[in-house]
């Protein structure tokens, strides 16, 4: 092979592994943040269970702890591929898209529970309408 064919294997090998390592981190940070995600609500969870339901709450704290260890062993594997900061840029980025997600998705309701306001106010308005043409159409006939 020539000396310019193999640059180009070498580029091409390098390209291959940056899309491999960029694919990886992406991957690990979006499960970061869905763990960190579902770890929250399933502390909210355990938080709701009356410490009188031992039995029930301590399973949940089992489940809780599980998901911590599954998350402490991905910060590890990321570290130990050198794809932290990668790992912990996709999981920021993956949040942040859940929370413009929640944002837009509030202003939709509020913007629907506005129109629904206004609805009510002009069929509220219409009736009182109707209904001082009704009496004023009652009181012209006697």
């Amino acid at each position: 092979m020539t000396e310019q064919g193999q640059n180009l294997a070498q580029q091409i090998q390098q390209q291959v592994q940056q899309s491999a390592e960029d694919f990886f981190g992406d991957s690990l940070g979006a499960i970061k943040n869905q763990l960190a995600t579902q770890r929250s609500q399933l502390q909210e969870l355990v938080e709701m269970v009356p410490e009188s339901q031992e039995g029930g709450r301590e399973q949940l704290e089992q489940l809780l702890s599980s998901y911590e260890e599954l998350e402490n062993s991905l910060e590890e594997v990321a570290q130990e591929q050198g794809l932290q900061e990668m790992v912990n840029e996709a999981a920021q980025q993956a949040q942040e898209a859940a929370g413009q997600a929640t944002e837009q998705a509030q202003e939709s309701a509020e913007q629907a529970q506005e129109g629904a306001e206004q609805a009510t106010e002009q069929a509220q308005e219409t009736a009182g309408q109707a209904t001082e043409q009704a009496q004023e159409s009652t009181n012209q006939a006697q």
